[in-house]
C-alpha cells in the first residue's frame, strides 16, 4: 500500500478566537468585502503584519537600534 504524504500547506494551522467591538467588526467586514476576501483571511493577514512589525522592532537587523514603536517607519533615513 502506498504511503500518503501530506504537504505542510494542507496541514491544519493554529487557530485563535478574537473578540472585537461591533464597530471594528463592521470596519473589517467592509474592508474584506471591498477586497473580495474572507474576513478571517484579512484578519490573519493583519495579525501577521503586526507580528512581523513587532518582531522587527524587538529584534532589529544588526546595526539598527530599536525604536520601541515610536520610529519614523521603514524606508525613512535620518538626514
Amino acid at each position: 500500500m502506498p504511503e500518503t504524504v501530506i504537504s505542510a500547506a494542507l496541514m491544519a494551522r493554529p487557530r485563535i478566537t478574537v473578540t472585537v467591538s461591533e464597530e471594528v467588526y463592521e470596519f473589517l467586514s467592509n474592508w474584506a468585502d471591498r477586497e473580495e476576501r474572507p474576513l478571517a483571511n484579512l484578519a490573519a493577514y493583519l495579525l501577521s503584519q503586526a507580528a512581523r512589525e513587532r518582531q522587527e522592532q524587538e529584534h532589529p537587523p544588526s546595526g539598527e537600534a530599536s525604536t520601541g514603536g515610536k520610529g519614523r517607519g521603514k524606508g525613512v533615513k535620518d538626514e
